[in-house]
């Protein structure tokens, strides 16, 4: 079941992911009509979804991920002899917008916790609003990794992440990728924390492996023209192009790196263009491209298979899924795991019951919560884009696999 809680304001006027817009992914459809339940009252999720705005092409695997999994769980009985119930807010990809949810969600739709939030800007909004209520958020995005100065929006023991971070994103192949294409890196990412703190945690690891990294550069939001950055990268001569860089900027860069001719001379690997962004660049611009998630839609693993099936039955045979979108799937199934562990739907026994709670059914292969410090223990999947891909059924060559990673412990005082 679902309820949707629409805003009062207009669409928000970030247009980060404009250059995207006619990749052709489906966005979500009209709301959905409200069911009255004739069971006993159901245990509300309030899901914080960019549904509308710039991180629209996001959002559809968003809450449909969250959703499939509610109506899984919903078909086999619920929890407690109770229904989930998925209260749908779209914050519009604003930040504001995430307060103002997260907050009504809370007091006024009376949820029992929440889930969602797209980007770390979003998740450290509602961080400080599920710290004062006292409420769960469950979080489904790959991100930078938990350092205690972001507090309340990591570090919380209030907020649970099951998205990978850059020890079980990035980590697992460095030694591959140094050994097979070289140990010089630039890294070039959009100019916020995520890309940032990834470098961080990538130049640790290069160090350690003996690399070297020739450039890091942060790119403003929206920013047209590469000239500068591809006449720079020639006269390091670097080995990797290590890219972090989000939304239209993504599509810019690779475009005028593709035009430029310098996919032939350097290695491209990125750690954000899943089918998605992929799909935006198009196979002639995306060809040869490393990229590294927890999850991808051609990986070979059985659950996939199935999840897959059941999905695109759902929302029709080419509804593209994304590791957010099963980040959203396993928090919902975790989450109703955990409530019936706890045998209550109260804050404090369900955090106690989600902590090294096994989840065997994840759509990239069983994961598990770390007790330690809330993070979401995964594969982890290096790729590289086939040329002449003709869909996400043939984008991907499957180049390595890492059944389960075990990150580094957060940079916070644990436990929490």
């Amino acid at each position: 079941m679902t309820q949707h809680v629409n805003s009062r304001r207009g669409s928000s006027r970030r247009a980060v992911l404009k250059g995207m817009a006619a990749a052709g992914v489906a966005t979500i459809a009209s709301p959905f009509v409200v069911r009255k339940l004739a069971a006993a009252d159901p245990i509300r999720i309030g899901v914080l979804s960019p549904v509308t705005g710039a991180w629209t092409v996001y959002g559809a695997a968003h809450s449909r991920g969250f959703e499939l999994a509610v109506e899984e769980i919903n078909a086999a009985g619920g929890v407690l002899g109770r229904p989930i119930e998925m209260v749908l807010a779209d914050y519009q990809t604003d930040q504001r917008l995430v307060v103002e949810h997260a907050n009504r969600l809370i007091r006024q739709e009376k949820v029992d916790l929440l889930a969602g939030t797209f980007s770390s800007a979003d998740r450290n909004a509602a961080g400080p609003v599920v710290k004062a209520a006292d409420k769960l958020l469950l979080y489904p995005t790959w991100y930078e990794g938990q350092i205690k100065d972001y507090y309340p929006g990591v570090c919380n023991k209030n907020i649970f992440m099951f998205g990978p971070e850059p020890t079980q994103q990035v980590w697992p192949f460095m030694e591959y990728m140094v050994k097979n294409h070289g140990n010089k890196f630039y890294m070039i990412g959009s100019d916020y924390a995520w890309p940032k703190v990834t470098n961080l945690f990538t130049k640790e690891k290069l160090a350690e492996l003996g690399g070297e990294t020739v450039a890091e550069v942060y790119i403003p939001f929206n920013t047209p023209q590469y000239e500068s950055v591809l006449r720079d990268i020639r006269e390091k001569k670097p080995d990797i192009i290590f890219h972090s860089l989000t939304g239209s900027d993504t599509v810019n860069f690779a475009q005028q790196f593709h035009a430029a001719g310098m996919n032939k001379d350097f290695t491209y690997w990125t750690v954000d263009d899943e089918e998605v962004v992929t799909s935006g660049l198009g196979p002639e611009v995306s060809a040869g491209h490393f990229v590294s998630f927890d999850y991808f839609m051609t990986i070979s693993h059985p659950n996939n298979k199935a999840f897959l099936q059941r999905y695109q039955a759902k929302y029709g045979a080419d509804a593209l899924m994304n590791t957010v979108g099963v980040g959203m799937y396993n928090a919902a199934h975790m989450g109703a795991l955990a409530i019936a562990k706890a045998g209550k739907v109260e804050t404090a026994a369900i955090r106690e019951a989600l902590k090294e709670l096994e989840f065997a059914d994840a759509p990239q292969g069983p994961v598990k919560m770390r007790g330690l410090d809330n993070q979401i223990v995964v594969p982890s999947y290096l790729m590289k884009v086939r040329a002449g891909w003709t869909s996400v059924n043939d984008m991907f060559e499957e180049v390595m696999t890492v059944p389960s990673v075990e990150p580094k412990d957060a940079r916070c005082d644990l436990p929490l």
